[in-house]
């Protein structure tokens, strides 16, 4: 009889995030294909997001402290008692803690991998993610990445799986329905007869916003550009309202808070755009905004520039080009450019390819 694998995922949280829904998707997914699926975490909104059968052990493996080195014997336990056979780090310090406890058992050790999901600050620190004996990275950038600075920890050559979606919570054409709308509208009446460009996300400096000056101080249109941020309970926000009010531009702009009904807010916008001044390893408001057929227009690096290239190379923009940004902005607007129906990054492929990379390191003995 064939052992049924055993497969723990490591994390800090299961709050919102890309690297937090991934890792749910991968968790459910094993379950329900009769493979063991733990994760380990600190817990969160999104636990109740777990199919029966993914158990979950909370232990704060993401807390910087030094009461967490002593999780590493509390590791150790769990997978010599769980008989864990794939133990897969999503983050740092996880998988620091993670490492430290495979060191520890002598026989039947488990096999590391670890997913780059990000491109970290370049230091020694960063250098276990490409510790393992598999690493995954989640786009071409994010193995470049890797490769360019971590070369002599890697075992062997990154295994590029990109990060995918499932089309049918993002489908293509999708509309919001009546009652959504009709809520929204007396939520949000400032927006009603206007184009929305939405820039979404949570906002750091990093996001670029204020590259959005050129477009809202020269267009003509009366577009509003809708932020999924609340400047009455988040600092950076704060900031970026009183900037924008000092720029004589906030007329322009539309606050809507943290959303989770995503695909409509992308349906009910007219452009969506991402201007992140540092490269992003993926790039996944971009994949879900063209999935339903929203046009993008976004900075040409990172994963965001592998999405455009291969579904909609005419949204590509120079970084920190404020002028193109804005003439890009303002073209998708006036001419209705359309998307095609295409999806190259299925949540389907990403999930079995992850499966598959398990099986394989199970195997190579």
């Amino acid at each position: 009889m064939t052992k049924q694998l055993v497969v723990v995922q490591l994390l800090p949280e299961l709050n919102n995030g890309g690297v937090e829904r991934g890792t749910i998707e991968v968790a459910n997914y094993l379950a329900n294909n009769n493979i063991t699926s733990i994760i380990v975490s600190a817990g969160g909104s999104l636990l109740d997001k777990l199919v029966d059968g993914v158990e979950h052990i909370e232990l704060n493996v993401g807390k910087k402290s030094l009461f967490t080195i002593r999780l590493i014997s509390t590791l150790k336990r769990v997978f010599k008692e769980k008989q864990v056979d794939i133990v897969h780090a999503r983050s740092r310090l996880p998988a620091w803690i993670a490492h430290k406890a495979i060191a520890k058992i002598k026989t039947n050790k488990p096999k590391f991998i670890t997913t780059v999901h990000g491109l970290y600050s370049i230091k020694k620190y960063s250098s276990i993610m490409a510790r393992g004996d598999r690493v995954i990275a989640v786009s071409q950038t994010a193995l470049d990445y890797c490769q360019d600075n971590y070369s002599s920890y890697l075992q062997s050559p990154p295994k590029l799986i990109y990060r995918g979606i499932n089309p049918k919570e993002f489908p293509f054409g999708f509309e919001a329905d009546v009652m959504w709308l009709q809520n929204w509208y007396e939520k949000n009446h400032q927006l009603v007869g206007h184009k929305i460009v939405l820039l979404p996300g949570r906002l750091t400096a990093l996001k670029g916003v204020k590259d959005m000056l050129t477009w809202l101080k020269t267009t003509e249109n009366d577009a509003k550009l809708v932020l999924t941020a609340d400047p009455e309970s988040d600092m950076y926000a704060a900031r970026l309202y009183h900037w924008f009010k000092k720029q004589g531009v906030e007329r322009r702009i539309h606050w809507v808070g943290l959303h989770s009904s995503m695909a409509e807010l992308y349906a009910i916008a007219d452009v969506v755009v991402s201007t992140s001044v540092r490269p992003e390893s993926f790039g996944r408001t971009v994949l879900e905004s063209l999935s339903i057929g929203t046009p993008v227009v976004a900075y040409n690096h990172g994963g965001v520039g592998e999405i455009l290239s291969k579904m909609f190379p005419q949204g590509k923009i120079e970084l920190g080009n404020g002028q193109q940004l804005a003439d890009g902005i303002n073209q998708m607007l006036a001419d209705g450019v359309q998307v095609k129906q295409q999806q190259p990054f299925l949540l389907e492929d990403m999930l079995a390819q992850t499966v598959n990379l398990y099986h394989e390191v199970y195997n190579d003995n």
